[in-house]
């Protein structure tokens, strides 16, 4: 995955653009925008801060993100020597080259200094996805001042952003739109995810193999998906170590296998959404290594929900198994009553349709497109 390097002074122009993006799944959606863009007309020059699927899209690597994603302060201060660096890289290379645009996606910790910059650079900035869109009660004060459109996933968000004085959008919610591109297809067996990052694989694998072993012939086909800063061979190793039930593994994007299987184990994060999206009931587990335990003790962060679905609609909509809590009965025994026909399984069903009316258009990276480029207009 090659990153450019010293092409500042060839490239700058008001028909560029910079898409910055700080984990797998911003990635992945950067990746889908370009695309979009490409389709209605866009001949400009893209440049990214991202990972293999913008590079994958013909976008011109700046700096690669595919190991930012961290979780809590302990994991961020293990990565933070890396972005800061990458921030220096990118602030040289913004100041030099002034693209006509940066598209911002998600990953605040970064993405919020690099808009302030570029509009400090003569840029204009669409954010896509700001952080903490999900939360009804607030959104990022700076917003209104570092970007020129705000593109959000929720209609609540977008209308405490107008009423902050930001120009913002309700486009939906872009896996929406990503999960369409997948048939349906008959349903059967049990979808992992285990995570993107290095130590969410390392803590949740094991103690979901274990699970899955106690669950017998009910489970299979088991499929992981693998995602794309993620070990294939590493994943299958810590698999073998623990269990001898067969494992197929899929770099597929998620949507692909969740929707032909009948139900999951997933990591917390997008993958909760995901499986919201596609149907597919879920059992969420997040275990933390010592250091992040320790962490937890001592900050004491309060929190009702973590799997994004049981935010959006405030009540519990899958069974969060964090921690000490994630052990091989309780996930054997949860994930069991989603591979039948039971009440729990009938209920995320249901809950899964309400939240989709709650995320809205169901075209959020096409919306989003058109903004990009009725941004990049105004610079001609």
């Amino acid at each position: 995955m090659p990153v450019v390097a010293g092409l500042a002074d060839k490239t700058s122009g008001n028909n560029s653009i910079l898409i910055s993006t700080g984990e797998a799944s911003g990635d992945a959606v950067g990746a889908a925008l370009l695309a979009e863009m490409r389709g209605m007309g866009f001949s400009g020059q893209a440049f990214a801060i991202g990972a293999k699927k913008l590079d994958a899209a013909g976008a011109n690597l700046i700096c690669d993100s595919s190991n930012w994603g961290a979780i809590g302060v302990y994991q961020s201060l293990k990565v933070a020597p890396r972005i800061f660096e990458d921030m220096r890289k990118t602030k040289k290379w913004l100041q030099q080259s002034r693209p006509g645009l940066l598209i911002a996606i998600d990953f605040g910790y970064f993405n919020v200094r690099l808009s302030r910059l570029a509009k400090e650079n003569g840029s204009l900035v669409l954010y896509f996805m700001p952080p903490g869109s999900w939360r009804k009660n607030s959104q990022g004060k700076d917003l209104a001042h570092i970007a020129d459109v705000v593109a959000t996933p929720f209609e609540w968000s977008a209308k405490i952003l107008q009423s902050m004085g930001a120009t913002a959008e309700w486009v939906g919610h872009p896996i929406v739109q990503l999960a369409a591109q997948f048939p349906e297809s008959d349903r059967e067996g049990l979808a992992i995810l285990p995570g993107s990052r290095a130590h969410e694989i390392r803590n949740n694998l094991p103690v979901i193999a274990k699970a899955v072993g106690k669950l017998g012939d009910i489970a299979k086909p088991v499929k992981i998906v693998v995602a794309p800063t993620a070990n294939a061979d590493e994943i299958l190793r810590r698999w073998q170590a623990e269990t001898s039930v067969p494992v197929q593994l899929s770099t597929d994007p998620a949507p692909a296998t969740l929707k032909a299987s009948k139900a999951a184990i997933v990591c917390s994060g997008t993958a909760t959404l995901e499986c919201a999206v596609c149907d597919c009931p879920m059992v969420v587990v997040y275990r933390l290594d010592r250091m992040m335990a320790l962490e937890y003790r001592i900050l004491k962060p309060k929190f009702e929900y973590v799997a994004m679905p049981s935010i959006i609609l405030g009540r519990r909509v899958a069974e969060e198994l964090l921690h000490y809590r994630a052990i091989p009965v309780s996930i054997a025994m949860e994930t069991e009553k989603l591979l039948i026909d039971s009440a729990e399984r009938l209920q995320q069903l249901q809950d899964f349709a309400e939240i989709r009316s709650v995320l809205g258009p169901t075209d959020a990276v096409t919306r989003t497109a058109k903004l990009a480029l009725e941004l990049l207009q105004k610079r001609r």
